[in-house]
């Protein structure tokens, strides 16, 4: 059975799926964000698209064709986002989650299911081979506990960077990777915009290891290669059986499951200790780049019963939704902000990093 056809089923380790909310703000009530994302997402699918045809003449089909689905994808999504400025009330609550139904629904009709499979492999590539390096650095720091896990943590700021969602990095990777080790180096010192860092040491460093943590991954590149995976690893060390959740279907830059079991062989190849590793990749069922935990796989649910620890990396999942969800075991929410509406709201700055910890 396709994934999509499996019933969805709230997260088992919210505290309680009926006060759940996967994110606050209502763009069909508040006049200031609507006018602020409804344009931004207009624009972004023009980098959408431009990476779409891109990808579809790459695999042979022809620029006129792939430019007249892109041209009919383009007016569907105007249209979608006009009848609702033009009639807010008219459909019910949206937030930016839902925009992300509408746009990526709009996209898989048109027939572009994957407009940045060539620009994740591009920089999977780039990144595979610097993880063994990264990982060594993090092991050098083995004696000194506390400075291990800054690094770590830092490390996943430092890979959440590449995110193609947000219109500043979108414009400055479409062409270029970023540098995970200057990005890293260069981390806005505490205290952080969240900043539960404190907290998460003292519970990680302190207590005994968690039994078993849900990770949910973002993006491709340096966020999954250089950032989730080394965090993933040092959990596992410890015995910490570590359920790696990612989209059933593609958003973005984000890496599916389907690009996780594809790209773990090779992962392992230049990594082989985490062959040895309490990991198990699993489908969230979800296919979009924010999260809504009231509707996620059965599969995932399974894996995760006896989760003691959840973490929501990136942006979308752990900042623009789930920033406030509240859930049965410890969670923390770790990510760069990279948007300048989502870093006004939280009274900060673009490139901001937000570590909450309950």
């Amino acid at each position: 059975m396709h994934t999509t056809d499996i019933p969805l089923e709230p997260f088992c380790r919210l505290a309680d799926p009926r006060r759940y909310l996967a994110c606050d703000l209502d763009l069909s009530v508040d006049a200031q964000a609507r006018q602020y994302w409804v344009p931004f997402f207009q624009r972004h699918l023009e980098t959408v698209m431009e990476m779409g045809v891109s990808a579809a003449v790459a695999r042979g089909e022809s620029p006129q064709s792939a430019r007249a689905r892109a041209a009919k994808c383009r007016a569907a999504v105007a249209d979608h986002f006009h009848r609702f400025t033009a009639n807010p009330a008219h459909f019910g609550r949206v937030t930016i989650l839902t925009l992300d139904h509408w746009r990526d629904g709009n996209l898989r009709q048109a027939g572009f299911g994957d407009s940045f499979i060539d620009l994740k492999n591009r920089e999977n590539e780039k990144m595979l081979p610097l993880l063994p390096t990264v990982c060594a650095e993090l092991d050098a720091l083995a004696g000194n506990p506390a400075e291990q896990l800054h690094a770590i943590i830092s490390g996943v700021f430092a890979g959440n960077i590449f995110d193609m969602g947000a219109e500043t990095t979108a414009k400055a990777f479409l062409g270029n990777s970023p540098d995970f080790h200057s990005t890293r180096d260069n981390i806005t010192p505490h205290p952080w915009l969240i900043d539960d860092y404190a907290a998460l040491a003292g519970r990680l460093l302190n207590r005994r290891p968690h039994r078993k943590a849900v990770f949910f991954i973002d993006n491709a590149g340096s966020d999954f290669l250089l950032g989730a995976i080394p965090m993933i690893r040092w959990l596992a060390q410890r015995d910490t059986q570590v359920v790696l959740a990612a989209n059933a279907r593609p958003t973005l830059n984000d890496m599916t499951i389907a690009d996780v079991k594809a790209w773990w062989p090779r992962i392992l190849s230049v990594q082989p200790d985490l062959a040895h590793l309490p990991i198990t990749p699993v489908s969230t069922g979800t296919g979009e780049p924010l999260i809504d935990l009231g509707a996620v796989s059965p599969e995932l649910n399974a894996a995760a019963t006896d989760a003691d620890l959840v973490i929501l990396e990136g942006m979308g999942r752990g900042i623009e939704s789930n920033l406030d969800a509240e859930f049965a075991c410890d969670a923390l929410n770790i990510g760069m902000v990279k948007d300048i509406d989502v870093a006004n709201r939280l009274g900060g700055k673009v490139f901001d990093v937000v570590c909450r910890f309950r």
